[in-house]
C-alpha cells in the first residue's frame, strides 16, 4: 500500500500519527450498545372473503404505557399485496408482522438453528405476533398457506448482523453516530451504523449525504442536466 499525504505518507512519524487517529476512530466508530432483535411472521394466506377495507400496514400497541422498546410491546404488520396484487397469486395475499426491535438478543445466545429447543422457542416467541394479526384477521392461522418464521439467528444469518442486533442504538440527546468520512483518504462509509442510523429511509438519506460528500455541487449539477432536470 502506498502511502499518501494526508494522514497515511511521510514516513514513520506519519504512520504513527495515522495509527493513532485509526484507533481512536474505530474505538469510538465502535463504541455503542447494541439494539434488540426482531421476530417476524412472513405468511402466504387464502384472502377469500377478506373485509375489503384491510389496512396495508399497522401497528399494534400493546400496552401504551409502556416504551416502543418494551419486549413484545409493538408489532407491525404489512399486508403489501392489498396496494400491489402482483405480489401474490389472485386470491392470495402476502403478511409480514414484526417485532419493533424489541425481541431480547439474550434469549437466543446458546441457541442451535435446526434443533428441536430452536423451534420451540420460535413458536413460543412468535405467539405475540399471531396475537397482532388476529386482532385484525381473527381465522388467520387457518387461512395460512405458506409460513416462515424469522429470530435473531435469521438475522445474523442471512443479514450478517452482530447476535442478530437491528443496529446500534444511539439513545436521544446522548451522542450520534459516525459521519461519513474516516482517517484514510478517500475512503468514505455509509449504511445504518453511520450518521443518521438505522432504518431504509435513514440508510438512503446517509447514501445521500456520502455521495455528496464526494462529489462536487457542480457535478451534481451536470449529473442533473444528463439526466434531463
Amino acid at each position: 500500500v502506498k502511502m499518501v499525504k494526508g494522514g497515511l505518507g511521510g514516513g514513520r512519524g506519519s504512520m504513527n500519527t495515522f495509527d493513532e487517529k485509526w484507533k481512536e476512530y474505530a474505538r469510538t466508530s465502535t463504541d455503542y450498545e447494541q439494539c434488540e432483535s426482531f421476530m417476524h411472521l412472513h405468511l402466504g394466506i387464502d384472502a377469500k372473503g377478506l373485509p375489503e377495507d384491510l389496512w396495508p400496514q399497522f401497528a399494534v400497541v400493546r400496552d401504551w404505557k409502556k416504551p416502543i422498546e418494551s419486549e413484545g410491546n409493538v408489532m407491525i404488520v404489512a399486508i403489501p399485496s392489498l396496494l400491489d396484487s402482483s405480489l401474490a397469486p389472485e386470491g392470495k395475499h402476502v403478511i409480514h408482522a414484526y417485532t419493533a426491535g424489541n425481541e431480547p438478543i439474550s434469549l437466543w445466545k446458546d441457541m442451535q438453528r435446526g434443533t428441536p429447543e430452536y423451534d420451540a422457542l420460535k413458536k413460543e416467541r412468535s405467539q405475540v405476533l399471531w396475537q397482532a394479526l388476529e386482532q385484525v384477521i381473527p381465522d388467520v392461522q387457518s387461512r395460512v398457506e405458506v409460513e416462515m418464521v424469522g429470530t435473531p439467528l435469521t438475522h445474523a444469518r442471512f443479514l450478517r448482523r452482530n447476535n442478530g442486533t437491528y443496529g446500534p442504538l444511539v439513545r436521544a440527546g446522548e451522542g450520534t453516530l459516525p459521519g461519513h468520512t474516516t482517517p484514510v483518504p478517500k475512503l468514505f462509509l455509509c449504511g445504518d451504523s453511520t450518521f443518521p442510523g438505522i432504518g431504509v429511509p435513514a440508510v438512503a438519506a446517509g447514501g445521500t449525504i456520502c455521495a455528496n460528500t464526494i462529489s462536487s455541487l457542480d457535478s451534481h449539477f451536470k449529473t442533473l442536466a444528463a439526466m434531463g432536470f
